[in-house]
């Protein structure tokens, strides 16, 4: 308690928490979305692996906000690269369904550099994915994740006394505890954005959706170029209201299939003859 005390008196760990909190409710609301979505037609295996991994992250988010908020700072982010690395896998098998029966079927993890390679798409032209800020965080954060002498010695260390003694309980640093919480907030809107990425059409997503994410990404990362978000918000609505009104229900699909004439199934119908 005494550190939730502590974090609630910091502006900076305080608008993070906030922060952090707004992007766990347009998480949830796209994850259970498209678990509806899934019900409503035939399983696939890329949208249960997908809303599987992206299940994952949202815990691993609300994990890492009450680690960093009772002074776990190191131990919560472990648990952001968790976010980092569930979320893309997410994404990956999202698009990539052959890739998505294998981790279903063999119940094998699928190692890293394939997703990092499949991040190339989303990575800035003329950029090597080694340079790319998904390789780097990964770098980064697998120094923190792994029992690395950068990960371990400060639960011994204290800069500030020079004294070596084991932190078995934690110690309130303002500084590490506000960073840790933006960092965390920052990957929550990046969750958020490989959901987009994740999706056939982004257009899907109810505009204000859209807007509240772009507003988010603009209040946690303020110094960053948000522009190439910027939509008009009227026409995407009357995209959104007229793709809404094409789209039919996964149940009325198998009948329209059935009795449109240039369906691929009465095309191969007819091109088989009757009794196939």
């Amino acid at each position: 308690m005494e550190h939730l005390d502590k974090v609630s008196q910091d502006q900076r760990a305080r608008e993070s928490t906030v922060h952090i909190e707004i992007g766990l409710d347009l998480l949830a609301y796209a994850i259970e979305e498209a678990t509806r979505s899934m019900h409503a037609g035939p399983l696939t295996s890329n949208e249960l692996a997908s809303i599987a991994c992206y299940t994952r992250s949202f815990r691993a988010i609300r994990v890492a906000a009450m680690l960093a908020t009772s002074g776990f700072v190191l131990e919560a982010r472990v648990y952001v690269r968790d976010v980092y690395e569930s979320s893309s896998m997410a994404r990956y098998l999202a698009r990539e369904p052959a890739k998505a029966d294998i981790w279903l079927s063999d119940e094998r993890w699928i190692k890293d550099n394939e997703v990092r390679q499949y991040v190339q798409k989303f990575t800035a032209p003329g950029i090597p994915i080694k340079d790319s800020p998904y390789s780097q965080f990964y770098e980064q954060s697998s120094q923190i994740h792994h029992p690395t002498a950068r990960g371990c010695i400060p639960l011994v260390y204290s800069e500030e006394t020079k004294n070596i003694w084991p932190q078995l309980v934690p110690q309130y640093d303002a500084e590490h505890a506000a960073n840790a919480l933006h960092e965390i907030a920052m990957e929550t809107v990046f969750v958020c954005f490989t959901f987009m990425n994740a999706l056939a059409d982004p257009a899907v997503m109810p505009v204000e959706w859209r807007k509240d994410l772009k507003e988010l990404a603009e209040a946690v990362a303020r110094e960053a170029d948000w522009s190439h978000l910027d939509r008009d918000w009227d026409e995407e609505q009357a995209k959104f209201e007229a793709l809404r009104a094409q789209a039919l229900d996964a149940d009325e699909l198998e009948q329209y299939l059935d009795n449109d004439p240039n369906s691929v199934r009465n095309r191969l119908r007819r091109q088989t003859g009757p009794g196939h």
